[in-house]
C-alpha cells in the first residue's frame, strides 16, 4: 500500500470541468470530485436531484447547496503537494520563513505553512520552540528523489482543528455528526455531549476494514463489469443474423405462396381451355348429328333444322360466356390474394425492421449504461486506492464512510446481468397466411335422390339411424301420412328393429318400416343443447342436476341413453327420449320484442348466462349475469332472479327484459367457437364459422379477447359472435 505519489497520474487530480488543479474540491456521493466553483452552477440549477456530469448518477440536492457536499481534504492535500513538487522542480527562489532571505529553500514546514532554507532547517528541528515541528517538516530532496509516499505525506500533515474551537487540534471524532473532528472539551461538556465519541485511530481502523471488504467484493465483479461490452457486442451480432434469417424465411414463405397462386392460375387457364374444347366437341357432334338428320329429312324438316342449329350455337355461346365470367372472377380473386400476400410480406418486413431498430436503440442505451458503469467502477477503485495508500487516519474517517455507502450501489450495479439481452437479439413475426383455407367437411346426411334404388337407401338408413334423429315419411303406412315428420324414440326388437317414432301430425307413437322413411336431421348428438321434457320431471335414471328448466350440453350417447352436463356443472344420465333439443337464439333473430320475449319464456333456465337489454328500472342495460332462481307462478310473465356482475349481488327482473347469451357466462380460459363468419377489418380477413380459440381476456360486458387457433395473436370480438365450444 505504500504507493509512491509519482505512480498516480497528475491529471487524476485535475477537475473534469475546468481541466485544472482542484480548487476547494467537493466530493459527490458517486466519489467524483469537482472544484466548488465549477460544480456550483450545476447544483444551483437543479431542483431536487443533482446529476453527476461524468457518470450521470443522481443524488439528493443538499439543503445548503454546493456547501452541503463534503470537502475532499485528501485531494486538496495531494494537490498542494503536486504544486510544491512543481515549484521544487523549477528551482524557484523562495523567501525563508526563518531568516526572511530570498534564496533556494531546503524544506517545507506543514505546521508553519512555509519554506525554510538549509541553515534554518537545522535550527527549526533543534530549537526548543519549534522542536515539535520536526515531524511536520518535508525535506525537498525527498521530493526531488521521488521517495515520498502517500503514507509519508499523510504523516506530515497536522491533525485538523476542532470544528467548534479552531484554536485547538481535534483529538476525537463525533460519529453522530458524520465523524466530525472535535476536541475533548466539545465531546464531554459542550455541543457533542451524549453523542457517540470514538478515537480517530480506532474509527479509522474500523472504516479501513469495511472498505477493504467492499474492495474485495468489487474486485470479484471485475470480470463481469469489463466483460459486459463483449456480451453486448455478441448479442448485437446475433440480432443482425436473426434479422437476416427471419427475412430469408419470410421471403421463402412468400415465394412458396406465390408459387401456389401461379399454379392455381395455370390450373384455371387449363381448365378453361378444357371446358371450351369440350363445348366445341359437343357443338361439333350436335351439328354433325343435325346435318345427318337434315340430309334424311331435308324436304320436310329444313326449318326445324335451322332453328335447332341456332339454339345449339346460342347455348354454346352462353356456356362460353359463363365460363369466361367464372374464369375472370377466379383471376380477380387470385389477383386480390396476390396483392394481399404482397401487403402481408411488406407488413412482416416492416415489423421485423421496426423490432430490429427498436432493439438496436436499446442496445445503444445499454452500451451507454455499460460505459458509465465502467467509468464509475474505475473512478471508485482509483479514489479508494489513493485514500488507502495515504494511511492517514483523519482521511480514512472523513472519506471511507461515504466510499462504503457508494460501494454497495456499485457492487449491486456490477452484479447486474441484463438477462433481456437474449430477448433483444431476436425478432418475431407471424407466418404468411395460407392463400387457400381447407375446405369444410360435407354434411354426413345423404338424401334419397343420391341412391340408385330404394334398396340401397334402405340399407343406408339401417346403418346410420340413431335415437333422436328426425325422419320424414315417404310413403303412407299404417296411419302415418306421407310427409309427416317424427323423432326416433326407440327400436322395435320384435319387428326387425324398425324405428318407433313420435309423429307430429299423428300426435302419437307408431312403428314404421325402414323402406318408408327418409332421414332429414341427425337430431340430438354429442354437443347438442338439450333440456328435460316436462313429462320427464322424475326420470327413470340418476336425476342429479335434472331441473326441468335447466339447459345442458350432451357429452355422451350410448344407443338410447345419454349423458348431459347442465350449467350447474352437474351430470344427468337418462333416456334420449326424455330430453328435447333446444336452440339458443339471439335477439337479432326475431322481428319484434314480443316474439323474442315468448322465446325467452319457453327457453330460459337456471344457470344460463343472460344480459339486460331493456331498461326495467332495476338493472342497467348491458349488465350480464347468471340465472339463480325462477318464479313460474305467472306463466305469462316469469320472474327471474339473476346474480349480476356489475351490481355484485342478486336482483329479480321480468323475463321480457332479458336476452339469453348461452349456457353460462364465458370467462378467461374457456374454449369458444365462431357462431357465424366473423368479418374483420384490415389484414385479419374472415374467421370462418366453427373456428375455435381460447378467451384470453374480458374487455367489458360486451367484448372479449380471443386467441383463435392458427391466428398467432388475440382478436377482440363480441360475445354475440361466439359460443361455448363443446
Amino acid at each position: 500500500m505504500a504507493a509512491q505519489l509519482v505512480e498516480l497520474e497528475e491529471n487524476f487530480f485535475n477537475c473534469p470541468i475546468c481541466l485544472d488543479s482542484f480548487k476547494d474540491p467537493k466530493l459527490l456521493p458517486c466519489l467524483h470530485r469537482y472544484c466548488r466553483g465549477c460544480v456550483k452552477p450545476e447544483v444551483d440549477k437543479s431542483d431536487d436531484k443533482v446529476k453527476c456530469p461524468l457518470c450521470k448518477q443522481e443524488c439528493d440536492k443538499p439543503t445548503d447547496g454546493v456547501d452541503g457536499f463534503k470537502t475532499d481534504f485528501h485531494t486538496r492535500n495531494v494537490v498542494e503537494y503536486i504544486q510544491l513538487k512543481k515549484s521544487v522542480a523549477a528551482e524557484e527562489v523562495r523567501k525563508c520563513i526563518g531568516c526572511s532571505n530570498e534564496l533556494q529553500v531546503a524544506a517545507f514546514c506543514f505546521k508553519c505553512r512555509g519554506f525554510i532554507c538549509r541553515k534554518c532547517h537545522e535550527i527549526h528541528e533543534n530549537s526548543g520552540m519549534t522542536r515539535d515541528h520536526k515531524e511536520h517538516i518535508l525535506a525537498l530532496k525527498d521530493v526531488k528523489d521521488k521517495h515520498l509516499t502517500l503514507e509519508k505525506l499523510g504523516s506530515l500533515k497536522e491533525a485538523p482543528s476542532c470544528s467548534e474551537h479552531p484554536e485547538k487540534l481535534a483529538e476525537i471524532c463525533c460519529v453522530d455528526c458524520d465523524n466530525l473532528p472535535i476536541c475533548v472539551v466539545c465531546g464531554q461538556y459542550e455541543n457533542h455531549k451524549g453523542h457517540t465519541i470514538r478515537g480517530v485511530r480506532e474509527l479509522a481502523a474500523e472504516e479501513r476494514k469495511k472498505i477493504e471488504h467492499s474492495m474485495k467484493a468489487l474486485r470479484e465483479q471485475d470480470g463481469n463489469v469489463r466483460g459486459f461490452p463483449a456480451k453486448l457486442a455478441e448479442a448485437r451480432k446475433s440480432l443482425e443474423v436473426n434479422i437476416t434469417e427471419t427475412k430469408a424465411r419470410i421471403r421463402s414463405q412468400y415465394n412458396k405462396e406465390v408459387g401456389k397462386l401461379n399454379e392455381k392460375e395455370r390450373e384455371s387457364v387449363g381448365l378453361l381451355a378444357k371446358h371450351k374444347a369440350e363445348i366445341d366437341r359437343k357443338e361439333r357432334e350436335v351439328v354433325a348429328d343435325l346435318n345427318r338428320q337434315r340430309e334424311r329429312e331435308l324436304k320436310t324438316v329444313n326449318d326445324k333444322y335451322d332453328k335447332c342449329v341456332s339454339e345449339a350455337k346460342a347455348k354454346a355461346a352462353d356456356e362460353r360466356g359463363g365460363k369466361d365470367t367464372a374464369a375472370s372472377k377466379t383471376k380477380d380473386m387470385l389477383t386480390k390474394k396476390r396483392s394481399y400476400l404482397e401487403n402481408e410480406l411488406s407488413d412482416s418486413f416492416s415489423s421485423v425492421d421496426h423490432q430490429g431498430n427498436t432493439n438496436m436503440k436499446t442496445f445503444g442505451e445499454l452500451s451507454d449504461q455499460s460505459t458509465h458503469r465502467i467509468q464509475r467502477y474505475d473512478n471508485f477503485v482509483a479514489v479508494v486506492t489513493s485514500v488507502l495508500a495515504s494511511r492517514d487516519h483523519w482521511t480514512d474517517v472523513s472519506c471511507l464512510p461515504d466510499m462504503n455507502v457508494s460501494s454497495k450501489q456499485l457492487i449491486e450495479d456490477a452484479k447486474k446481468e441484463f438477462p433481456e439481452i437474449a430477448a433483444l437479439s431476436k425478432v418475431t413475426t407471424k407466418a404468411i397466411t395460407p392463400v387457400f383455407a381447407p375446405k369444410a367437411n360435407p354434411s354426413p346426411i345423404i338424401n334419397r335422390d343420391d341412391f340408385k334404388s330404394d334398396a340401397d337407401y334402405e340399407k343406408y338408413v339401417k346403418e346410420h339411424l340413431r335415437i333422436g334423429m328426425t325422419l320424414r315419411c315417404r310413403k303412407a303406412n299404417q296411419g302415418v301420412q306421407e310427409g309427416d315428420t317424427g323423432k326416433v324414440i326407440e327400436f322395435d326388437w320384435w319387428n326387425n328393429l324398425n324405428p318407433i317414432c313420435q309423429w307430429q301430425r299423428l300426435g302419437g307413437t307408431l312403428v314404421v318400416s325402414y323402406s318408408d322413411v327418409e332421414i332429414v336431421d341427425q337430431g340430438i348428438r354429442v354437443g347438442s343443447k338439450v333440456r328435460l321434457q316436462r313429462s320427464a320431471v322424475n326420470p327413470s335414471r340418476d336425476q342429479e342436476g335434472g331441473n326441468p328448466r335447466s339447459v345442458g350440453r350432451v357429452t355422451a350417447i350410448n344407443r338410447k341413453n345419454c349423458t348431459v352436463v347442465f350449467s350447474t356443472e352437474k351430470h344427468w344420465k337418462g333416456l334420449l327420449s326424455e330430453v328435447e333439443h333446444v336452440s339458443l337464439l339471439r335477439r337479432s333473430a326475431f322481428q319484434d320484442d314480443s316474439s323474442y320475449s315468448a322465446y325467452v319464456r319457453d327457453t330460459i333456465g337456471v344457470g344460463m348466462a343472460v344480459r339486460c337489454y331493456k331498461d326495467d328500472g332495476v338493472t342497467k342495460v348491458g349488465d350480464t349475469g347468471t340465472v339463480t332462481r325462477m318464479d313460474e307462478s305467472d306463466p305469462g310473465q316469469l320472474t327471474i332472479e339473476v346474480r349480476w356482475q356489475r351490481q355484485g349481488g342478486t336482483q329479480s327482473v321480468k323475463h321480457s327484459s332479458l336476452e339469453i347469451l348461452g349456457l353460462r357466462l364465458l370467462s378467461v380460459g374457456d374454449t369458444v367457437r365462431a357462431e357465424h363468419d366473423i368479418n374483420l377489418s384490415g389484414m385479419f380477413g374472415i374467421i370462418p364459422r366453427g373456428d375455435t380459440g381460447k378467451i384470453t381476456g374480458i374487455v367489458d360486458s360486451r367484448w372479449c379477447n380471443v386467441h383463435f387457433d392458427g391466428r398467432g395473436r388475440f382478436l377482440t370480438v363480441s360475445f354475440s359472435q361466439i359460443e361455448l365450444s363443446s
